[in-house]
């Protein structure tokens, strides 16, 4: 916006003094119908632009004059991103729910196959038999060995091939593994509006009297509506944007509080922050919501519009503007798409295989609560005579 009154100045040959309002707001209208901030300054006459950028709303445009719009952004939401973290249940995904399900449906193909062509012609399935081929078909599948069970040629087929697509699968499973247990997940859990409505923990910082809260305030229901009233619950702060990046170092850094605003800004205090640390410490919702157009504003009837306007024409179509914010800060896309997960290289930890070491104390009590039944049910006796 310096870098547009600058032309301004100096095309329309004019000199100004910047002047800041008492409450650093854009501005909003009060119960007797005056406003406050850059708009009040503007209606009274006490400055003859303000930089804004405004957003349009018929309010505003009844009591002032509009330039042309000269960039369109929509608005998300700041946060801190969480620390990288382990899943001890990482074991499970290597294959998804979907190869499971076909494994098992495989398994029970194969074992009634085996049924089917392993036996002896003519002769009848017993139960117990049928049992050890299936236990059979999954100690092959966990690749733990064969046993000895009498199978006839087609039966040994069968588990022969059965064989060769459990190594297959065991194989594919061990890849896998191994480098999932170097992967670390980055939480990054508010991704839209309604993640933040929900999370009760965290309280969201934004602009006083702005185009935003002003239709917020207005819905009748929504997200919109449902963000408005967090107000009356304590979870809205209002703060001026001069102190954004004071609250990114404090209360947001805690994750505690988040910050809403238009796109851009939020780039820009992203990229500051980077600068600083050299690390990508928050993140901006995938979520965007509610665009806007960025426009000055003059006061009612005022020659300077028009004259304005074709100016901030020439400068837009010429692509002069989305240069001089592109180069405002010289980082500003460098956190714009990092990554929820990395990979990193040290020893495995209990931290990594708890969930594995659970998994092995279950299947333990399950065998001896077996062993122990087994013991204290005494067995059939059979009679010959």
């Amino acid at each position: 916006m310096g870098n547009m009154l600058n032309v301004l100045a100096h095309t329309l040959n004019f000199t100004y003094n910047v002047v800041t309002p008492p409450d650093g707001a854009f501005g909003g209208q009060r119960p007797n119908g005056s406003w406050t901030g850059m708009m009040g300054q503007v209606t009274l006459k006490e400055a003859d632009l303000a930089l804004g950028p405004f957003g349009r709303i018929y309010s505003r445009a009844m009591a002032v004059d509009f330039s042309e719009s000269f960039f369109y952004d929509a608005r998300s939401i700041l946060s801190m991103k969480g620390t990288p973290e382990i899943n001890p249940w990482g074991f499970l995904f290597p294959l998804t729910g979907t190869v499971w399900g076909a494994m098992a449906a495989a398994l029970a193909v194969v074992w009634l196959t085996t049924l089917l062509v392993g036996h002896r012609p003519g002769g009848s399935v017993s139960l117990r038999w049928a049992g050890e081929v299936f236990l059979q078909n999954v100690r092959v599948f966990l690749n733990q060995g064969l046993t000895d069970v009498v199978l006839g040629q087609g039966g040994l087929m069968v588990l022969l091939s059965w064989m060769v697509v459990a190594a297959l699968v065991f194989w594919s499973y061990k890849g896998a593994l191994i480098s999932l247990l170097a992967v670390r997940h980055i939480p990054q859990p508010i991704q839209t509006l309604r993640d933040l409505l929900d999370d009760h923990t965290i309280t969201l910082v934004m602009h006083p009297m702005t185009v935003f809260t002003d239709t917020a305030a207005k819905m009748k229901s929504g997200e919109l509506r449902e963000l408005h009233e967090l107000q009356f619950v304590g979870r809205i702060r209002y703060e001026p944007p001069r102190a954004y990046p004071g609250l990114l170092e404090t209360v947001v850094r805690t994750d505690s509080h988040s910050l809403q605003s238009t796109n851009f800004p939020l780039d820009l205090l992203i990229a500051d922050d980077f600068l600083k640390t050299k690390r990508c410490d928050f993140y901006k919702t995938r979520q965007t919501f509610f665009a806007t157009t960025h426009c000055m504003i003059g006061q009612k009837g005022s020659p300077l519009i028009p004259a304005i306007n074709r100016r901030v024409r020439a400068v837009v179509e010429s692509g002069l503007y989305v240069h001089w914010l592109m180069n405002e800060v010289s980082a500003v896309i460098n956190c714009r798409y990092t990554p929820s997960i990395i990979t990193v290289r040290e020893p495995l930890s209990l931290a990594n295989l708890w969930g594995m070491v659970v998994l092995l104390g279950a299947g333990l009590l399950l065998a001896m609560g077996a062993f122990c039944l087994e013991l204290c049910v005494p067995p059939k006796k059979t009679i010959i005579q």
